[in-house]
């Protein structure tokens, strides 16, 4: 979650997970299980980290050396508090690009994760400018999908905007990023979406303390989870269905 949302938990120290943040990141994990980058890498770095709850999840796995989470949102006490959520873990914290640039200055192969960022920026190049790369790194997009489903709820996150995957692909493709794979996930809360929008069922939910019971949310989860490989089942075999999300794994 990001750091809005963190800020308005009840407890900082101990919540449970809404099922689109696990469900999220299980996306992720299987992307990069099915690239071919070769893991561990030797940094992990994830932008807009919010509550380095992504990041901690590639830890367990052991996939990179170093691993480093920066949020503009960050302030010492909430870095403080991560530290303690996550018994002081070797993730290092940064409050912007422009401070990791400053300090971790050696070139390593990296992959950057940027996932639910872009949209919070009234001009995405201030964040795909500090990209720039000589080093064959990867980079992993994941942005809201279709403006048409645009509400309140995106106005609650600070959205400027939704995108469709052209939209993504070629903003990512003018900034010299080039493509290994893209695509659509969560066709089902895309349809939940639209049907709320065709009812002007404009909600303002968030996903900070979510008090459901066990029962709803690994249904919720069970239902993610067979959205999400029938999506990738249907890419096999060339068919590509829009969802609420969409993502691009490049490298630069």
């Amino acid at each position: 979650m990001d750091i809005s949302e963190f800020s308005r938990l009840n407890d900082k120290s101990n919540y449970n997970r809404h099922p689109w943040e696990t469900s999220r990141k299980n996306v992720l994990h299987s992307f990069l299980k099915q690239s071919k980058i070769e893991f561990p890498i030797e940094r992990i770095v994830d932008i807009g980290s919010g509550d380095a709850y992504v990041i901690h999840t590639l830890v367990q796995k052991n996939l990179a050396r170093e691993y480093y989470a920066i949020d503009t949102a960050y302030t010492p006490e909430v870095i403080e508090q991560l530290k303690v959520n996550n018994n002081n873990s070797q993730v290092v914290y940064f409050k912007d690009l422009i401070e990791f640039q400053k300090t971790i200055i050696s070139k390593k192969r990296t992959l950057f994760l940027c996932m639910d960022v872009l949209e919070h920026l009234e001009d995405e190049k201030i964040i795909l400018d500090y990209l720039e790369s000589k080093d064959e790194n990867y980079f992993f997009f994941a942005v809201p999908a279709f403006q048409s489903v645009f509400s309140s709820h995106d106005v609650l996150l600070g959205h400027y905007r939704r995108y469709t995957l052209a939209q993504l692909n070629n903003l990512l493709e003018k900034n010299q990023f080039s493509i290994i794979d893209k695509g659509y996930y969560f066709t089902s809360l895309l349809l939940f979406r639209k049907l709320d929008k065709l009812l002007k069922n404009d909600k303002k939910e968030s996903i900070d303390n979510w008090e459901a019971g066990k029962t709803k949310t690994n249904l919720i989860n069970s239902i993610l989870s067979f959205d999400f490989k029938l999506s990738l089942f249907l890419k096999k075999i060339g068919i590509t269905i829009p969802g609420l999300s969409a993502y691009c794994l490049c490298k630069k």
